[in-house]
């Protein structure tokens, strides 16, 4: 789970005594993270003063039988949800390189992916995931959208991208699997995100499987949260920005007119993603006692209320300290812990007052006996 910026400068503001042993493969996740960060910064930035091209190439859908699309939901369902191709992992501890020449130790969380029923899966999401795959040309990659389902707080989508010769517009590894998830590469020539109507741009961590995945084609599930609660009537939209050249270019230029020239030749392509609309959300209203939001693949929670928190710490992620699930049967599943450095989670998001995390397994909600938030108990009402 990440830090807010906030603890993020209170930690790399300290002078602090570590080995000189430094973990390299973390050092390189570190400048991922900086990367990735940076390139949607980027997009953020000159977004609304992109020129918005009228490319209305031809999107080419799939017409598979059905046995075959049961086939592919089933490789949904155990991508974001299974543990046939995702390992589980102990805490890593381990240090890295805090960008001023210093060392920072860090505990990279435990992670534990579970056995998926294919069946449940079906019963629960099967109505809400997309009818049909979309293909789409992108340069020299070829994108395909295999599944993708989403509820009123995030969303799932499990994709391929391929390239004759390699894959070299994204990049992921078991080191951003265990972090922040796949990235776009400096050579990558587009960018692609997912957005809903009210331009709510969906914040995601990829991940890519690395048992089915070759150098020429990427099979990666990305879980993916809205910032912003998105409306069952909006449409849910692939955004793909096509640069005039790979990124590494834009790096390259210095003077800002140009930067801006280059922007402008960016152009838009828009695509529909699904109209099978949301998967429905339950909810625990105590009032000003505590507000809770859930879903067989999400939970959102006003961390203003009933934990008692002030408002300046509701809205940073750091003061979510155990966040669980207990089953009818006995069985839980902690989704975080920060004692026992814990994160079984596909993505955690906190934006404003609301803390909001992805599942990394299917959860049974009619199974549900009460979800715990720190010391407090939310029962089923």
């Amino acid at each position: 789970m990440g830090i807010s910026e906030k603890r993020l400068r209170d930690i790399l503001g300290r002078e602090i005594e570590v080995s000189e042993t430094v973990n390299q493969r973390l050092q390189d996740t570190y400048s991922i993270l900086e990367k990735k960060h940076l390139t949607f910064a980027k997009q953020k930035h000159y977004r609304k003063n992109l020129r918005i091209a009228a490319v209305m190439a031809a999107i080419i859908c799939l017409g598979i039988p059905g046995v075959v699309y049961a086939s592919v939901k089933s490789g949904f369902f155990e991508g974001m949800f299974g543990n046939e191709t995702k390992k589980s992992t102990d805490v890593i501890h381990t240090e890295i390189d805090d960008g001023k020449g210093k060392t920072v130790a860090v505990d990279i969380p435990s992670k534990e992916y579970v056995p998926v029923d294919g069946e449940k899966a079906e019963k629960l999401l099967g109505q809400w995931v997309m009818d049909e795959p979309i293909l789409t040309k992108i340069g020299e990659h070829t994108l395909t959208i295999q599944s993708f389902a989403y509820d009123k707080n995030g969303a799932l989508m499990y994709f391929t991208l391929e390239r004759e010769g390699g894959v070299t517009a994204l990049t992921g590894d078991m080191d951003t699997n265990l972090t922040k998830g796949a990235y776009f590469t400096n050579d990558s020539d587009f960018y692609f995100r997912i957005e809903a109507a009210e331009e709510i741009v969906g914040a995601d961590n990829t991940y890519v499987d690395m048992e089915k995945s070759t150098g020429e084609k990427l099979y990666c599930s990305s879980y993916i949260l809205w910032p912003e609660e998105v409306k069952d009537e909006s449409p849910i939209e692939l955004v793909i920005d096509k640069y005039p050249g790979p990124m590494k270019e834009l790096d390259a230029i210095t003077d800002e007119a140009k930067e801006q020239e280059w922007w402008n030749q960016t152009e838009t392509e828009r695509i529909n993603l699904t109209n099978k609309g949301q998967i429905p959300v339950q909810c625990i209203d105590l009032g000003s006692n505590g507000y809770i939001e859930y879903s067989p693949v999400s939970i959102c929670i006003d961390m203003s209320k009933g934990l008692g928190l002030s408002d300046e710490e509701a809205a940073d992620p750091y003061y979510m300290n155990h966040l669980e699930i207990k089953y009818k049967d006995g069985s839980s599943y902690v989704i975080f812990d920060k004692t026992d450095n814990i994160a079984n989670s596909g993505y955690v998001l906190g934006t404003d007052k609301w803390y909001k995390t992805m599942f990394n397994r299917l959860v049974e909600i009619d199974q549900i006996a009460e979800i715990i938030v720190n010391d407090v108990s939310f029962p089923m009402q």
